[in-house]
């Protein structure tokens, strides 16, 4: 991940924090809002099925490409109503996330495999492909300065074609986070 995608996304989620303490973010969202919220969704939905590792970088190490195995699986459920992503398929660090509408927003709920729950909103990208997440709360997590995801996007790079972005956060301050090439196979 680039430093000013991380610093970026940081700098986003800070204040994504500081305007969530002003104006909660369990209020309706404007029509505009929805409008949004609800195509990006389309977006995700439309990522059914699996993606494979093109390449990447995990927390400043290099991920190497496997086309073999999946890296990342979409499923619909609850009868269309949330999108479950797992990371990591099948893997010891698996980890899940699913993404819904509230309100006329969209969210992300991620279980990581530190044991903590980032609770994220959707909030304006810098980039019309992108789709852009920042953490509003996260559950069981005993410390504030503990390493956790602190923001998420996607990237649509073109068809079948994107890149994952997680921003984490230690002590309070940005730590690089990961970045994934992915591709689904057709």
């Amino acid at each position: 991940m680039t430093q000013t995608h991380a610093s970026s996304l940081f700098l986003a989620g800070s204040l994504l924090l500081v305007s969530a303490c002003a104006a909660p973010q369990s209020t309706p969202a404007s029509q505009a809002e929805r409008v949004v919220s609800e195509a990006d969704y389309d977006r995700i939905k439309a990522l059914l099925g699996d993606w494979y590792l093109v390449g990447g970088e995990r927390l400043g190490k290099v991920v190497e490409a496997n086309l073999e195995e999946p890296f990342l699986s979409y499923a619909i459920t609850s009868a269309g109503h949330s999108v479950v992503e797992k990371l990591f398929v099948d893997q010891p660090m698996e980890m899940t996330s699913v993404y819904y509408l509230d309100k006329g927003r969209l969210r992300m709920d991620h279980y990581c495999s530190l044991g903590n729950q980032p609770k994220m909103v959707a909030v304006s990208a810098s980039a019309e492909n992108e789709i852009a997440f920042q953490t509003v709360e996260i559950g069981n997590m005993a410390d504030k300065d503990t390493l956790h995801i602190s923001s998420h996007s996607l990237e649509f790079n073109g068809p079948g074609e994107m890149t994952v972005y997680w921003g984490a956060t230690e002590g309070q301050e940005p730590t690089g986070g990961s970045m994934y090439k992915v591709k689904k196979l057709e």
